[in-house]
């Protein structure tokens, strides 16, 4: 049952969300658009943040699990920016929230995750110290961190397609130098 329940939260936060942005969205609006008492909302999850976190990180994860190890990271960019370009108003109404501080958090946690596998599976097996690895994923994160924040503020104009193929053409071939410079300096 908890899983009907929560899944029927996320679900109409997420409809909420294409009209309001989230520091609009109370529990109250919640409960009533999705037919459920404060309680059970509060039995379930300590705050709307905590659902939109959830939500993410599902979607994240699903998007991550339809990937086969062969696919290249493009394309693991590319869906992940299709995510945020199809649910583009409630993206932009989170962005835009007086509290935006989730949707970084989120973001951050994803696309480290995301970078880390990326420099790793790049790096090759035991030719670098996992603290390189480390910053070289903290480096890449940052970069593209940037480059999606900045894409959602200016309204997602370009397709995801030329934003992840952008950064794949500028990161191209990066990784392994990067990891020898930090090397040298660690």
């Amino acid at each position: 049952m908890a899983n009907f329940t929560e899944k029927a939260i996320v679900e109409t936060l997420n409809e909420l969300l294409k009209v309001h942005t989230i520091d609009k969205i109370t529990v109250k609006d919640l409960t009533e658009a999705c037919g459920i008492s404060r309680n059970t909302f509060y039995y379930h999850f300590h705050d709307i943040y905590e659902v939109l976190t959830k939500d993410f990180i599902e979607r994240t994860d699903a998007i991550v699990r339809a990937h086969d190890e062969d696919e290249s990271w493009e394309d693991l960019f590319i869906d992940g920016l299709g995510f945020l370009y199809t649910n583009k108003t409630a993206i932009n109404h989170i962005y835009k929230s007086v509290d935006s501080e989730s949707l970084d958090r989120f973001l951050d946690k994803v696309v480290y995750n995301y970078t880390r596998a990326v420099v790793e599976e790049e790096s090759g097996k035991g030719r670098f110290r996992d603290r390189a690895i480390s910053l070289a994923a903290d480096f890449y994160k940052n970069a593209l961190l940037g480059a999606v924040l900045g894409w959602i503020e200016n309204d997602m104009k370009e397709s995801p397609e030329d934003l992840a193929h952008l950064y794949n053409s500028v990161f191209s071939g990066t990784i392994e130098s990067l990891l020898a410079s930090i090397e040298k300096a660690i």
